[in-house]
């Protein structure tokens, strides 16, 4: 049973972090229809969404609302169910989609975009949520919450960039991860489960280093050393040549390109003719970018690579659903770097702008 009230978050204003405000004693929300859940949430996970939204920074579509519940990700446990509700019981494991009412569709629609929780109606920054059962997803069985709530914006993400379009990543390719982030360790995973190889980037050989430790039982014991490399980007500045070098003098299949302008352009000459540049991220714009990398002529970089790049958002509730399911038979975890208590929410977001994460900051409500 649960309580009468609750506690939250809003963002009263979105000039920066400071803008997130704790709320108690707030009713918890009552089943709206017979077919709704109730879910006791356990667990947030960050992205940059989140953070781009407090700041104002977040190129939305739609209007944020004021006093909008935060945060897009998470995980709990099921509460209380509507008296037509199927597909869930009390006690299930959950997930939320994001964002609601994307199910089937391969490229996000307009109206799907307009119900992206934590900016365009209230999140899951919050010990109760609402949705109907079809707004949510089982987690892995073998998963905790914790676990689930980096499942809804960065593995589907990373799923979507591997999975959702043309060409569909294959056992054998090669994907090229840009960064320790959150999505493209996600991504390096989803890889090695399905027998690609990974080649990842960063500034730090620290990070590599933990990052190959990491993954590295994701794969058999005969794997070759060449099934998972990485390329410290402050040592090699033309990281795009080292990565063709390093897949034997030929373009990666597939580039999970998170940082945008910064990047782009070496993410394409890294790709194969016909391989994916899956742009999901723009953080580069965050840094200053040398001038000569903002002059070069993109069009030209596109034609005569001959290699597709397409923006990517986070791939639909059914292939979500696969998405569990390759996870928990293919035996990866998330890579959680920090977990903060839900009362530190704002020194989570602070964290998470400061750059000083490795794959995924949760929240523990």
């Amino acid at each position: 049973m649960a309580p009468k009230t609750m506690k939250r978050y809003v963002v009263k204003h979105r000039n920066a972090i400071d803008g997130l405000e704790l709320q108690e004693d707030v009713p918890v929300p009552e089943l709206r229809s017979s077919t709704d859940i109730r879910i006791n949430m356990k667990y947030l996970s960050l992205n940059a969404r989140d953070l781009q939204i407090v700041t104002n920074d977040y190129p939305a579509p739609h209007s944020v609302p004021q006093d909008v519940v935060p945060v897009s990700d998470g995980c709990g446990i099921v509460e209380a169910v509507g008296h037509d509700v199927t597909l869930f019981k009390v006690g299930d494991k959950v997930a939320p989609v994001f964002p609601q009412g994307h199910h089937y569709e391969e490229d996000m629609a307009l109206r799907s975009l307009k119900r992206g929780l934590g900016g365009a109606i209230d999140g899951v920054a919050a010990e109760y949520f609402v949705c109907d059962e079809a707004e949510a997803v089982k987690i892995p069985s073998n998963w905790d919450c914790k676990d689930g709530s980096t499942l809804a914006v960065a593995f589907t993400t990373a799923w979507s960039s591997l999975f959702s379009h043309h060409p569909s990543l294959q056992a054998g390719h090669t994907v090229l991860c840009l960064g320790t982030g959150g999505v493209s360790l996600c991504a390096a995973q989803l890889a090695l489960i399905t027998g690609a190889r990974v080649i990842l980037t960063s500034s730090s050989q620290t990070k590599l280093d933990r990052a190959v430790s990491l993954l590295r039982p994701l794969l058999p014991a005969s794997a070759p050393e060449t099934a998972l490399q990485t390329i410290d980007y402050s040592k090699i500045d033309a990281w795009d040549v080292e990565a063709r070098r390093l897949n034997g003098g030929q373009g990666v299949d597939f580039v999970i390109e998170i940082a945008g302008r910064g990047t782009i352009a070496r993410s394409i000459r890294s790709t194969r003719q016909g391989g994916l540049v899956a742009v999901s991220g723009y953080m580069s714009d965050y840094k200053p970018i040398p001038q000569h990398i903002l002059d070069e002529d993109l069009a030209k970089t596109i034609l005569y690579s001959a290699a597709s790049v397409r923006g990517v958002f986070v791939c639909n509730r059914e292939e979500f659903k696969q998405c569990c399911a390759a996870l928990e038979v293919g035996g990866a975890k998330p890579i959680i770097d920090k977990t903060f208590k839900f009362a530190e929410l704002r020194e989570a977001y602070q964290y998470m702008a400061d750059g000083r994460h490795f794959g995924k900051v949760c929240v523990e409500i």
